[in-house]
């Protein structure tokens, strides 16, 4: 038995008590410009036999867990993916859900019969980067999905599973922030995801996005509140709308004054959109006595948060 894990490099912040397993290495897209995360990884679908291996050493490198999370990007193209997740979920009958990453345009373009396949074998929950709702900002990015992608992968992800959409506030620049905003609501409202789970565009090293976007673009902290507070307005439908992420908090010299917003919606949106109001009112009265308040990429570029 090998001693070596193979751990998957990232998993959502909700993941952090699960068991992780590799299944692919890297991601089968990689072309997203704002994205840094598997640019040195070059993707590959690992052996059954060595997924297989590390699932039986689990407990020797995680605690009791009751979650487990499969990686990288995308790993329900595997082509063992239904045998390894029902080996996961027979060896640890304990396991109550079971979470991947999942690309939109793979879920818009699978078949009922076999996200049917996947649910049964144990897959309960899926993460997915809509990042935008707004075709322009979709290309601009090289996202490699249309809205209308992110709606139909929707509509057959929520047959089957709990799934989450992943925003990134600040993404069309000052520029396209507004339409970025009204039509990723737009979206949402179609889609119906479980979870909104926001991220604040972060400019980070080795990404297209570093070379190419104009950094006056970034909106300040006024605006990403603003922008949030449209999204907010906008969606209509049930959906847990969450700020999980530090790259949602607003800081001054000081600390963090603001750590984003979370509840349900519609029925907490009136509670949110004042917290939005009040964290608006606070940033206009510390900026118009000449305290800056700063944004995530503010304080990366300070090197006080890594992302």
């Amino acid at each position: 038995m090998r001693i070596f894990y193979d751990f998957p490099p990232f998993r959502p912040p909700s993941e952090a008590s699960s068991y992780l397993v590799r299944i692919v290495r890297g991601c089968n897209w990689n072309k997203c410009s704002f994205c840094g995360m598997y640019k040195s990884t070059k993707f590959y679908q690992r052996k059954k036999e060595e997924i297989i291996e590390d699932i039986n050493k689990i407990k020797l490198f995680f605690p009791p867990s009751r979650t487990a999370f499969i990686g990288d990007s995308n790993p329900i193209i595997h082509r063992d993916i239904v045998e390894i997740i029902r080996y996961l979920k027979e060896r640890y009958p304990e396991i109550e859900r079971i979470t991947a990453y999942a690309r939109i345009k793979t879920v818009a373009n699978m078949n009922d019969e076999k996200l049917s396949e996947i649910k049964n074998a144990g897959l309960k929950r899926l993460h997915m980067g809509l990042e935008s709702g707004c075709n322009e900002v979709l290309e601009d990015v090289n996202k490699g999905i249309t809205a209308e992608d992110a709606i139909i992968a929707g509509k057959k992800a929520r047959k089957f599973f709990e799934f989450t959409y992943y925003i990134i506030t600040g993404l069309g620049g000052k520029e396209k922030s507004e339409m970025h905003a009204k039509e990723t609501a737009e979206v949402i409202n179609k889609a119906k995801p479980t979870f909104v789970r926001v991220r604040n565009l972060t400019i980070v090293e080795n990404t297209l996005m570093e070379k190419t976007f104009d950094r006056t673009a970034l909106l300040n902290a006024e605006q990403q509140l603003l922008e949030l507070k449209t999204i907010v307005e906008g969606i209509k439908v049930e959906t847990e709308f969450l700020c999980d992420h530090v790259s949602n908090y607003l800081f001054t010299k000081d600390g963090p004054i603001f750590f984003g917003v979370n509840g349900k919606l519609p029925n907490d949106k009136k509670k949110i959109l004042e917290e939005l109001e009040d964290a608006l009112n606070l940033v206009r009265i510390l900026e118009k006595s000449g305290e800056k308040v700063l944004t995530s990429n503010d304080m990366r570029k300070l090197g006080y948060i890594n992302l």
